[in-house]
């Protein structure tokens, strides 16, 4: 599946979900050239197909003046996922943990001990730098 094939997909179910007339519903345009666009991507996609994804935001705030720390542990992914699949005629959620990587960007050593733990505990973890790279990485799951 290519991002344009993406695209395609979610215009049909946003279509399915409207009673505008089709030409009015705008076709999403996914990119996998920023951290942005290629998690935006990927949570598109795992939703469209009947996963879960959340995006996970762990960057604290501003109240009253003063710097809150995010209640996320430090180095979770960016995206916790889950894929369902089929076993022995009963339908199960696997638990992954994406982490988006774009140039030259590497994890840190929090982020690393995350992935020990999530892989450690029977979950996936992918580090997608590429839509083709994490799609592919999907679908080995």
């Amino acid at each position: 599946m290519t991002l344009k094939d993406l695209s395609a997909m979610n215009h049909i179910a946003k279509c399915a979900r409207t009673t505008l007339p089709l030409s009015y519903v705008p076709m999403t345009k996914y990119s996998d050239k920023s951290a942005n666009g290629l998690t935006t991507a990927i949570v598109d996609f795992i939703r469209l197909t009947g996963g879960y994804a959340d995006r996970i935001n762990n960057t604290g705030i501003i109240r009253n003046g003063k710097w809150t720390r995010s209640g996320t542990r430090k180095g979770i992914a960016d995206i916790m996922a889950s894929k369902p699949i089929e076993v022995g005629g009963r339908l199960i959620g696997v638990q992954v943990a994406i982490e988006v990587k774009i140039g030259k960007d590497r994890q840190s050593d929090d982020q690393k001990k995350i992935e020990a733990e999530v892989i450690k505990s029977g979950g996936f973890y992918i580090i997608a730098k590429t839509w083709d790279q994490f799609y592919n990485e999907w679908n080995k799951i």
